[in-house]
């Protein structure tokens, strides 16, 4: 159901709680990308937010993305548990978003069940990732030899980047990986589904 949303968050589970109401290993989300497709011929968008900075990013994290995501629509995402468990947690650690949180819970759509039973291609080898099934599915786009090329990594690298542990010129660098990282996850399941025979 059109508007389509694509969405994929990127997140950081410190063993020592680091923000207001955190418990050790609490996820903090700190970056998302969303492609928005308004009709079926429409042009895609793009939206994104990365946190850069060592402050809390939940407050801007959540209203940015309410800002793009409208009230009707659905959302896909690959493995929905892990964007509305997110998404769980940041209405309860800011409840001024939890009608605005629970709008976007509800029109969640999961893509990864979907290819799990209908889908399948000798190069998944076994794998219903989406670093498996997109080569496998669209031939033209890979993970391969991204600087970022998986969700620990992002983790990793961005905790390196907040803490200043990079010089300035890596630091624009890997925020630009960081980026093209999951901007490749939303286009990954844009074209996933373009790949896919109409029903």
């Amino acid at each position: 159901k059109y508007p389509l949303y694509f969405m994929d968050f990127e997140s950081l589970s410190p063993a020592v709680p680091r923000y207001s109401g955190m418990w050790p290993y609490s996820q903090i989300p700190f970056q998302w990308s969303v492609h928005r497709q308004l009709a079926p011929e429409a042009q895609l968008e793009h939206f994104e937010f990365l946190a850069e900075d060592d402050l809390d990013p939940r407050p801007k994290f959540i209203e940015s993305l309410c800002g793009v995501m409208g009230k009707r629509g659905q959302i896909v995402v690959y493995n929905a548990g892990f964007e509305s468990e997110r998404l769980n947690e940041l209405a309860d650690w800011l409840p001024e978003y939890k009608g605005r949180i629970e709008n976007i819970r509800g029109r969640l759509w999961d893509l990864l069940p979907f290819i799990r039973k209908h889908v399948y291609h000798p190069k998944f080898r076994g794998s219903f990732s989406l670093k498996s099934v997109l080569p496998a599915l669209v031939p033209d786009m890979t993970y391969d030899g991204m600087e970022v090329a998986d969700g620990i990594e992002a983790g990793l690298v961005w905790e390196q980047m907040i803490r200043g542990k990079f010089a300035p010129t890596e630091c624009e660098q890997w925020k630009a990986a960081l980026l093209a990282y999951c901007r490749q996850d939303t286009l990954a399941m844009v074209k996933i589904l373009e790949r896919l025979p109409p029903a």
